[in-house]
Formats: C-alpha cells, structure tokens, sequence
C-alpha cells in the first residue's frame, strides 16, 4: 500500500509540475506577445512622428519660399536704377525702358553688386502693344538671371508695371516675370 501511494504522489507531483510548467510557459508566451505589441505601438508612434515631422518641414519650407519671393519683388519694386523719375520724384510702378536698358548692360559689366543683392532669380520685363485691339507683346528683356548651380525648380509671380519710353513719349503696358530659384 506504501507503494501504490508513493507511486500516486510522485504521479500527482509530475502532473503538478506538468501543470506548472505549462502555466510558467503560457505566462512566458504571454510576456512576450505584450512585448512584441508594445514594440509595434512604438514602431507606429515613431512613423507616425517622423511623417508630421516631414509635414511641417515642408510647409517650413513653402513659406520660406513664399518669403524669399516676396522679399525679391520688394527688392525689385525699389530700385531706383530702373524707376522713372520726374523732378526728382520716383514713380512706383512705372519703369523707364533706357533705365532697363542701361541697367542690363552695366549688369553684364559689373553684376558682383546685383548677384549679392538679387541673388538667384530671374527677372523679365515683357512690354505689349498698348491698343485694347491688339494685346501682343512687342519687346522682352531678360534684366537678370542667375539660375542655381543645381536646378530644384523655381516659384514664378507675375506683376503689371507701367513702361514709359522718354524718346517717343509715350507709355506701354507691361508684366514682369520673376522667377525665383529654389
């Protein structure tokens, strides 16, 4: 009788450290299913910053853009080497075509100046024929262009200018064209 009870208690302590076994297995699995969804929520949390990082990077980026164009135009709406001047007074929106030609050939002499001051742009003054009749464009002058080394496109704003020319007297419409380099 001893025996057949030694033999049902060891059978009952392996059946217990069986069970146990398996419970120490299945707390294990469990631990590390937590740690492998844990690692994937990290996982997803980090791309999920890196891409709203990249975001606002970018709208950084088209603002700075948009900035640099505006403050290209303001360069470009003051200076006076290109306005047209009467009694010493500067009309804002009006543009002396000697001026611009004159302007373009001391740019081609000299333009160390200019290429610190505009930087990389392109700038162009388009005139059209002033009758309502006939919109086409009668001269083009490229006034400035400095294109980068390495080309990543450019952002283009377009403004009317007034264009007098002080040999015939008499007033054209026109458009510059400026083309900022990014």
């Amino acid at each position: 009788i001893k025996n057949s009870i030694k033999k049902r208690a060891r059978q009952s302590i392996k059946m217990i450290r069986r069970a146990n076994s398996k419970k120490a297995q299945l707390q294990i699995m469990e631990n590390v299913f937590t740690i492998i969804i844990i690692f994937i929520i990290l996982i997803i949390a980090f791309f999920f910053t890196v891409v709203m990082q990249k975001q606002d990077q970018k709208k950084i980026e088209e603002e700075s853009a948009a900035l640099n164009v505006i403050k290209k135009s303001q360069v470009l709406s003051f200076l006076p080497e290109l306005k047209c001047s009467e009694n010493n007074n500067i009309d804002p929106d009006c543009y002396d075509i000697l001026k611009i030609e004159a302007f373009i050939r001391q740019i081609n002499e000299d333009n160390f100046y200019y290429r610190t001051l505009l930087g990389n742009m392109k700038f162009e003054i388009v005139k059209y024929d002033p009758s309502p009749e006939i919109n086409s464009e009668l001269q083009r002058w490229i006034v400035y262009d400095n294109p980068k080394p390495k080309d990543m496109g450019f952002t283009q704003v377009q403004f009317p200018i007034l264009l007098k020319d002080i040999v015939s007297n008499r007033a054209y419409f026109g458009m510059i064209f400026l083309e900022v380099y990014k």
